[in-house]
């Protein structure tokens, strides 16, 4: 009997002994099958798992005049998200929080009762907002250390802030529809935004989230800001300064003649740059929402309207390059009405009999510019107005570019509908192809590819991309052009259509319009566009300026309506651009006084230079703290200056004058910065300045 049950005990743990041998194999078999054999796809599982990817959205780089002052630029703000499926009790988060954020409870419950695995709760909170959130934070990590000590993690770190990146334009409405704006996740719509999104946007990037086995994050570094994903800046050839005095007289135009809109461009005829570009209505790109959309499009690029008797010059000064016309030519105006058919005439304001071509351009007669057109030929009329660039669109990177329309006159039957095109009318241009065809006119007779941009940097300040001046044909002889520039200085000269209109000191050269507008399918008679162009000075432009008023009330001749703009214009650019009188007189001085007599009564005719206007107005005066004495107009600052209490436009203006680069965080008033007032400055260097609301 014991020799039996020993047997069965030794068989026993014999079959235990196997049992587990069998285990053991099984159990490595199965390690070195894991581990060997599928542990690097199994690794790769995990990882997946255990970090995910979640994106960065980039900065926008900056937007800058030519002398580098800030037209746009990207200030860190944070908005509120959350990952619905980590949380057990939204309905309760909901509660807490829609105060926090201002939300409706219905509304945040939904969000965070979400099927997504990540939502959006709040975008760009306000200073007050954020504030709120993190003190809500505070208390909710309070509760947590209560309860499950210092390293005890809570559903409500499912709820975060978010930091991004929000555009702001210092100058509010100035050169508005020229940038363009973004919408709330960074993505330009509108203007320079949109045409150089990909280059201004940045470098899209991904960070990784380190998630335990349940799934909730435990690392993530999408909450820290990343300054590798900022964007290209992108440098204008606007001049902040030029485009703030055309704005201001363009505004003070419309609203003397209440007139319902109107347009100003400035350039300069050797380079094709333009200076300035403005228009009313405009929009402030802060608040795109608030203007209407005409209002939010640059209308000088994507609006063709009829240019009126301006457009002579570009007929005669074709004649005199083709030698069909000389200056003194004489045509007979057939005192007041030209008949070309039974029931087709042409009619000049004032009733001429013969005029030189010269004084067709002063006197501004339809008829004799229409038989000088004749003269061309519809052919030859052709080739001159593509030529100069009617017709087509000018290739400045610019989105909504309108080509125009320019008539096939080989094509047309009727005398009368080839006759108009001579005084602009059954033609329609943008005022950026007509400022450019001016300025080849003030160029020796060569057109210039227009230039809006000028250079595309990194944020290094290495350049990327440059935008050189670019000739594209020459349309005039050289003699044709400075024919055609005398001749429209006759016009601001006595007995022109816009005596006296030329800045005080200089000649310009220059043509009045006045350009009946389409009203449906037919010419208004109480709607007209007043319209002058003129480059000053006349023998050697510096500038092609192009002025029209939209329905101005009271008065519609462009001699009265808009040349008195341009006058202004031209007297305060010049200024600024540091161009003198050449006249022995006394020079007018930036305040408009003249300077005073020396003693004994003989006027000084030394030529004193004109004081560079400053800018009215336009920014906050800016306080330089006691930390770092004020300098010097035009003198670099050496120190960091205080900027607590300035707002984001005071600081700008203020860093840029120490070449300093600036990173912007929140909104309303400085207060915080780094590095500390009194550190000694190093052009290049950056400054990163918090705002706070201060309410």
């Amino acid at each position: 009997m014991s020799y039996f049950l020993n047997k069965w005990v030794r068989l026993r743990l014999l079959l235990v002994g196997v049992f587990l041998a069998g285990l053991g194999l099984l159990v490595i078999g199965r390690f070195l099958h894991l581990q060997i054999l599928q542990g690097s796809a199994l690794r790769e599982e995990a990882e997946a798992c255990l970090r995910k990817l979640a994106p960065v959205l980039p900065e926008r780089g900056l937007i800058l005049d030519r002398h580098g002052a800030e037209l746009a630029v990207s200030t860190r703000v944070y908005s509120a998200v959350a990952h619905p499926r980590q949380l057990k009790n939204p309905q309760r988060l909901a509660r807490e929080l829609a105060p926090v954020l201002g939300m409706s409870v219905r509304n945040l419950e939904e969000l965070l009762t979400s099927e997504q695995p990540f939502v959006w709760l709040k975008r760009h909170l306000t200073p007050e907002r954020e504030a709120a959130f993190r003190a809500w934070q505070e208390r909710v990590q309070e509760r947590a250390q209560k309860k499950g000590g210092p390293n005890a993690r809570q559903e409500e770190d499912a709820i975060y802030l978010l930091p991004e990146s929000k555009r702001f334009y210092p100058q509010q409405t100035l050169a508005g529809p020229i940038l363009g704006f973004c919408n709330i996740d960074g993505v330009g719509l509108e203007g320079l935004e949109y045409q150089f999104d990909r280059e201004l946007y940045g470098k899209p990037k991904k960070v990784q989230r380190l998630m335990d086995a349940r799934g909730r994050i435990v690392v993530t570094e999408e909450k820290a800001f990343d300054p590798e994903v900022r964007g290209h800046n992108l440098v204008l050839t606007i001049d902040r300064t030029i485009q703030y005095i055309v704005e201001k007289e363009l505004a003070k135009g419309v609203a003397k003649w209440n007139a319902a809109g109107g347009y100003a461009m400035v350039m300069r005829p050797q380079t094709g740059e333009i200076l300035a570009m403005a228009q009313l209505p405009t929009m402030d790109p802060n608040q795109p929402a608030r203007a209407p959309e005409f209002a939010r499009k640059n209308r000088n690029l994507t609006e063709a309207l009829e240019p009126g008797s301006a457009f002579k010059i570009f007929i005669v000064a074709s004649a005199l390059d083709a030698g069909l016309v000389k200056p003194t030519d004489r045509y007979h105006c057939e005192n007041g009405i030209w008949y070309l058919g039974a029931k087709e005439r042409i009619r000049d304001v004032h009733a001429y009999g013969g005029l030189t071509v010269q004084q067709i351009i002063q006197k501004s007669s339809n008829i004799g510019s229409a038989k000088i057109a004749n003269r061309l030929g519809p052919a030859r009329l052709d080739d001159y107005l593509r030529a100069f660039g009617f017709g087509s669109r000018t290739g400045i990177p610019f989105p909504g570019e309108t080509p125009g329309l320019v008539k096939n006159h080989s094509r047309l039957r009727s005398p009368l509908d080839r006759a108009t095109t001579a005084f602009g009318q059954g033609i329609s241009v943008s005022v950026l192809q007509l400022t450019t065809a001016l300025a080849a006119l003030g160029n020796d007779g060569v057109l210039m590819r227009p230039l809006l941009v000028k250079e595309i940097v990194n944020p290094q300040g290495e350049k990327v991309q440059e935008f050189q001046p670019h000739p594209v044909r020459r349309v005039l002889s050289s003699h044709a052009a400075r024919q055609i520039l005398a001749m429209m200085q006759t016009v601001t000269e006595p007995g022109g259509t816009a005596a006296g209109m030329a800045p005080p000191g200089f000649t310009a050269a220059g043509k009045t319009g006045t350009a009946q507008k389409v009203v449906g399918r037919a010419y208004s008679h109480s709607k007209f566009n007043s319209v002058f162009v003129g480059l000053v000075p006349a023998d050697k432009p510096v500038l092609a300026i192009t002025v029209i008023i939209d329905e101005s009330k009271g008065a519609i001749y462009g001699g009265v309506v808009a040349a008195p703009i341009f006058r202004e214009i031209a007297t305060q650019v010049l200024r600024v651009l540091g161009y003198h009188p050449p006249t022995p007189n006394l020079p007018v001085l930036a305040n408009g006084r003249k300077a005073p007599e020396p003693a004994g009564g003989r006027k000084n005719r030394e030529v004193v230079p004109a004081a560079v206007a400053p800018l009215p107005q336009l920014l906050p005066e800016v306080v330089v703290p006691a930390a770092a004495p004020a300098p010097k107009p035009g003198e670099p600052l050496k120190v960091m200056p205080d900027l607590r209490g300035l707002t984001i436009r005071q600081v700008l203006d203020l860093l840029h004058q120490a070449g300093v680069r600036c990173h912007l965080e929140g909104s309303g008033l400085a207060v915080e910065q780094d590095p500390p007032p009194g550190t000694e400055l190093t052009p290049g260097a950056v400054c990163s300045v918090k705002f706070r609301s201060p309410l």
